[in-house]
């Protein structure tokens, strides 16, 4: 236990509605948590925080609010030695209350900032979308070809799970210069990822018309799309926004200082 004064004003929150109702209504917490909850989550007054397992399914807390109330929060669960659990890994942050969270929980400078977004209406129309076509098993050698001198940081693994739909762009002579996926969050929710341009053939729109596709897909067969891209990358966060994604969620990922394994995010 440490020191400070125990606390019970947090609310215990064990499913999806009650994690929605606290949150009003949370895009992120709609679409990208599952249900059942990975556990019970926790909140006061804007301030939650609940177990979310990631892309590589390891466990961590999503933590939201405004920082005073994730603040006051934090110190109530650890008074409780809530973050004492051994399976949790790392915290996913809002931006604006890392500082205040990372104050009472130690964390490590493993990790990165990141952006989640939606969108639920078709986007519109661009160019090249006609040049953009399906892509399959066979074309995994070049598909992992593209990626890894091209976008080696995305968390795309073409094939390693069941129901992906590839899209790719190829030049004259039949080489794939564009590529992204469409998969499935655990929570069942379509997800873009590993939307990639040669770097010869950046600027050209290929990267838009592959989203575009990828996207209006998911919407009409789920009524939504969802992304995530790192936070240095300006030009990617252009193109998703004029393609009508929002709801925008900025976020600060770090592991845990407790834990020492090699690859906890």
């Amino acid at each position: 236990m440490t020191g400070r004064r125990q606390r019970v004003r947090a609310i215990r929150l064990t499913t999806n509605a009650e994690l929605l109702a606290a949150t009003g209504g949370d895009a992120f917490i709609r679409y990208d948590l599952p249900d059942p909850l990975e556990g019970p989550g926790w909140s006061l007054g804007t301030a939650v925080i609940v177990p979310r397992r990631t892309h590589t399914r390891r466990l961590g807390l999503v933590v939201m609010g405004r920082p005073d109330d994730v603040e006051e929060l934090a110190e109530e669960l650890a008074d409780r030695n809530v973050f004492d659990d051994p399976r949790l890994l790392h915290a996913t942050v809002e931006w604006t209350a890392f500082p205040a969270f990372a104050g009472v929980v130690p964390l490590t400078d493993v990790g990165g900032d990141w952006e989640w977004m939606c969108i639920r209406t078709d986007p519109p129309r661009v160019d090249g979308e006609d040049r953009v076509v399906g892509l399959d098993a066979t074309d995994e050698e070049q598909i992992r070809a593209l990626l890894e001198v091209a976008n080696a940081r995305t968390d795309a693994r073409p094939f390693e799970t069941p129901g992906q739909r590839w899209v790719g762009v190829r030049d004259a002579d039949g080489t794939l210069v564009a590529c992204g996926v469409r998969v499935r969050t655990l929570a069942g929710t379509p997800i873009l990822e590993g939307i990639t341009v040669r770097a010869d053939q950046r600027g050209t729109g290929l990267g838009l018309a592959v989203t575009a596709r990828l996207t209006r897909e998911a919407v009409r067969s789920d009524g939504v799309c969802t992304l995530g891209m790192y936070s240095d990358n300006d030009v990617a966060r252009r193109l998703y926004h004029g393609l009508g994604y929002g709801d925008d969620h900025v976020w600060s990922s770090r592991r845990l200082a407790a834990d020492a394994s090699p690859a906890a995010l």
